[in-house]
């Protein structure tokens, strides 16, 4: 069985590879984390909607983590994620935001520039 940093480190170096480099993947993936502490996930995830430019792809590598089966913390049929956080406790909220911080960590080192 795997531990919750090979999960994280393997989801991040899979999006890194197929979504996340460039200027509008790479340079974003590093501000995001910045973002959510300053915002909040919920904010951040409303920015990455309204702007588009690389902010999209890196929470839709986000989405994909948080319904990996392993991780378990997002439905699987939920595909807004802004949708779905409005809906949930805080408790909830807290565990997504956490959970996305430790996932961001390995996006980050990964994400090419």
């Amino acid at each position: 069985m795997k531990n919750l940093e090979q999960i994280r480190a393997k989801n991040a170096l899979e999006a890194a590879k197929e979504k996340i480099s460039g200027k509008e993947g790479g340079e974003v993936a590093k501000k995001v984390p910045t973002m959510i502490l300053e915002n909040g996930i919920l904010a951040a995830a409303t920015f990455a909607r309204e702007t588009g430019k690389g902010y999209d792809k890196v929470f839709h590598a986000i989405i994909t983590h948080l319904k990996d089966e392993n991780i378990g913390i997002m439905p699987k049929d939920k595909m807004k994620i802004i949708d779905w956080l409005v809906t949930v406790d805080s408790s909830k909220l807290r565990a997504v935001t956490a959970e996305t911080m430790a996932y961001l960590s390995y996006l980050r080192r990964f994400a090419k520039k």
